[in-house]
């Protein structure tokens, strides 16, 4: 009888001693993966919410307190909605056949029978010749320059906007890309005769200075199979001194250095130093009518649509 009593007393400790163990083993479950308190790091201008183990309790009020992925504005930088109609506006929209210029860009422009310096003639001294106001002005210095260092001012615009490519065209080759008003097709003077511009001789310093006023060979040698147009060095494209620059220096033709910019984004923009001015250059891809972006506070920047699916922001770091 006594040993049936102190069977049935050891039993019931021991399940009092289970009963302890299990509610010990599960709070230290609680206390090592569901531990909800978060951990808050600040990760390139975007405030991150981390957890250290397991799923949270859902909040009383998720607004008060999910902040996960909320947008902190870097100093220095504002917020922009870019509008989808930027996208075909700019000095490098990409045109081609199967990228057709949409004709929505505000860009001023001029005409160069009024606008034009004495460096350089004209096909054709009455009907207007086209070109947005930032590429005319390129150009004047552009062929003052190039006066300046050769003593001669043979060249002639041969066209812009809408040249003439038929039977005796001395630009015997139409480019599409040509509607943006960024284009100059030029010819040379020679005497009482016009010839198609070869690049070569004293009229090759445009070919290798343009670049220093923001034009580009825009098809140029060694390129055909990317391009799809052999060496025209009658037909340039401007895109501003920085991008221009950048291409020279790195021996790209245009559509390699749309890839090329594609790569870097705001948190990591390609930086360039010119003439003492440093850039940050970087691309935002669209996401659809409008497209948030940031940019400096200063207003120290430019963006350009490519045509394709991204903006390029082109802004002056200090």
């Amino acid at each position: 009888m006594v040993n049936a009593r102190l069977r049935k007393g050891r039993l019931i400790i021991t399940m009092f001693i289970i009963v302890g163990v299990l509610f010990t083993a599960d709070a230290l479950r609680r206390a090592l993966f569901l531990n909800t308190k978060p951990n808050i790091i600040v990760d390139n201008g975007i405030v991150k919410t981390y957890i250290t183990g397991g799923i949270p309790e859902i909040p009383e009020n998720p607004n008060d307190t999910d902040i996960t992925n909320q947008q902190v504005i870097p100093d220095g930088y504002n917020e922009l909605d870019i509008s989808a109609t930027q996208l075909v506006s700019g000095n490098l929209l990409y045109v081609d056949y199967e990228h057709p210029y949409v004709s929505l860009d505000m860009t001023p422009t001029v005409n160069l029978v009024y606008y034009r310096n004495q460096y350089y003639t004209l096909i054709n001294e009455i009907e207007p010749v086209i070109l947005n106001e930032e590429a005319a002005t390129a150009l004047n210095f552009m062929m003052a320059d190039y006066y300046k260092s050769t003593g001669h001012s043979n060249f002639l615009v041969y066209g812009t906007t809408n040249t003439y490519t038929g039977k005796g065209s001395y630009c015997p080759q139409y480019f599409p890309e040509s509607m943006t008003g960024n284009t100059i097709d030029l010819a040379v003077n020679v005497g009482a005769s016009v010839l198609t511009y070869d690049g070569l001789d004293d009229e090759k310093w445009i070919v290798d200075n343009c670049h220093n006023y923001g034009y580009i060979v825009r098809y140029p040698p060694g390129k055909a199979n990317i391009t799809g147009s052999e060496f025209c060095p009658w037909h340039l494209r401007y895109v501003g001194k920085v991008h221009a620059t950048i291409m020279k220096d790195l021996n790209l033709c245009f559509e390699e250095y749309i890839e090329f910019l594609s790569r870097y984004t705001f948190d990591r923009p390609l930086s360039y130093n010119l003439d003492g001015t440093l850039y940050n250059i970087y691309s935002v891809k669209s996401t659809g009518e409008t497209t948030p972006a940031y940019v400096p506070a200063s207003g120290n920047y430019v963006i350009s649509g490519t045509n394709i699916d991204d903006f390029i922001v082109t802004s002056i770091k200090f």
